[in-house]
């Protein structure tokens, strides 16, 4: 029988000051603006058009795109996350937390541009109306958590609030990928002193992916969370996104055309199809 991906309430007690201890001070975020601005360029939104960045955790993509100039929205479910993005105050590139309803402020910066606004939603119910964006990104690998149907909702539903022919840009790990480079234990030194520690499974027959992480804090006390993943092939996660609608779907290694392989990530560009 199989385990399946965990539930609504378990990714509630990850995503949550637990994953900010884990990953606020994370090196990776040292990337995440070349990034964003790659994968902004590769869905052809406009500076100054409509991006949405969800789910967006704590901002680390949507800042350095509001910096540059886009009309970012962020949506996240966890309140934790969007108040550690709401707390973050980057170059000139203001931030405001709006209401769940997607209510936007109209307050702008001295030098005209748009905020980042932060909404807080479940991504299978975005508080949008149709055609709302010009593009949405989808990175730092953040489908696979509910499981194939529940992520065809999320992917219909970042369909519907993009205009015809908008782009969504998708970054994830891959199944061979992760293959290619398992490992059942590591450890890494993360921000303030504290020790990230995970164990992980792999049931290759239903691609669910167990880890459990144990942050240990400088002073010894040791917290857990154990949680559960659908990891896609390449051609699995093509189908879901072609499911919800979206055509024209391409498969990258990078941000910059590089070739899919084993050990690169996968970076999907889909178009919303304008007749759909």
């Amino acid at each position: 029988m199989s385990r399946g991906t965990s539930t609504d309430d378990v990714w509630d007690s990850f995503f949550s000051d637990f994953y900010l201890r884990a990953y606020a001070s994370d090196e990776r975020d040292a990337e995440a603006e070349s990034q964003a601005l790659a994968a902004a360029k590769l869905s052809g939104c406009a500076q100054g058009g409509a991006l949405l960045d969800v789910p967006c955790g704590f901002g680390r993509h949507s800042l350095p795109l509001a910096r540059a100039g886009f009309n970012v929205t962020g949506v996240d479910r966890s309140g934790a996350l969007l108040a550690e993005a709401g707390r973050r105050r980057a170059g000139g590139a203001a931030t405001e937390r709006a209401s769940p309803t997607g209510e936007r402020s109209q307050r702008r910066e001295a030098s005209g541009r748009d905020v980042a606004v932060f909404v807080q939603a479940d991504y299978r119910t975005l508080p949008f109306a149709d055609d709302s964006f010009d593009a949405a990104l989808n990175l730092f690998t953040s489908l696979g958590y509910l499981g194939d149907e529940e992520d065809v909702k999320v992917l219909t539903e970042i369909r519907r609030v993009l205009r015809p022919n908008a782009k969504l840009v998708i970054e994830t790990m891959h199944r061979d990928r992760l293959v290619t480079g398992f490992s059942d234990n590591n450890w890494a030194l993360m921000g303030e002193g504290r020790i990230l520690l995970e164990q992980r499974t792999f049931d290759p027959v239903e691609g669910i992916a167990q880890t459990t992480q144990t942050l240990v804090e400088p002073d010894g006390t040791r917290e857990s969370r154990t949680w559960s993943v659908r990891t896609y092939t390449a051609t699995e996660l093509v189908k879901l996104v072609e499911r919800a609608g979206f055509v024209e779907v391409k498969c990258w290694g990078g941000f910059a055309f590089e070739p899919l392989t084993t050990t690169s990530r996968l970076v999907i560009v889909a178009t919303n199809a304008a007749d759909w």
